[in-house]
């Protein structure tokens, strides 16, 4: 990108943060976090591969207690570790938001179950969380063309 775009893309990306705080259970999110890791380091994670160990596909409504401990069993935190998530969605229209401008939060590991609550949260799309030095990963996703089923991949980054 030129120095142009990346400062359009970067006001865009505020925009987008402004909108997303004035949402009462994502300004809480957003002001736990850390810091916030904005574009094109946040992409460059983002986008990493990585190789699934563990695939689950499930309804919204069975997302349960054992799946959220599962997942914080995978990433074997402690306390103050921290972790970091990317969010796409909450917001009326982040479906027509390209996802490049999400940014990437990072957080303490235990705060991981606050953020796993947005999948049952309007407007949700995908969750993707990675360990604190970005080797495991775990990618919790809608189906295409499905509202209410989980895709749920656990893997390692390549």
């Amino acid at each position: 990108m030129t120095t142009l775009e990346n400062k359009i893309f970067t006001l865009k990306q505020n925009h987008l943060m402004k909108k997303m705080k004035e949402i009462h259970f994502l300004n809480n999110l957003i002001s736990d976090s850390e810091k916030i890791i904005p574009y094109p380091l946040s992409c460059e994670i983002i986008n990493r591969p990585f190789t699934p160990y563990r695939n689950i596909e499930l309804s919204k409504e069975k997302f349960s207690l054992s799946i959220k401990n599962e997942i914080l069993n995978f990433f074997a935190p402690e306390e103050n570790d921290i972790a970091y998530v990317y969010f796409y969605g909450g917001i009326n229209d982040s479906s027509e938001i390209p996802i490049e401008l999400f940014p990437l939060f990072i957080i303490k590991m235990k705060n991981i179950s606050n953020w796993l609550d947005l999948i049952n949260k309007p407007n949700f799309y995908c969750l993707k969380l990675f360990s604190n030095k970005i080797d495991k990963v775990i990618d919790i996703s809608l189906l295409d063309n499905e509202e209410d089923v989980l895709s749920i991949s656990m893997g390692l980054n390549a």
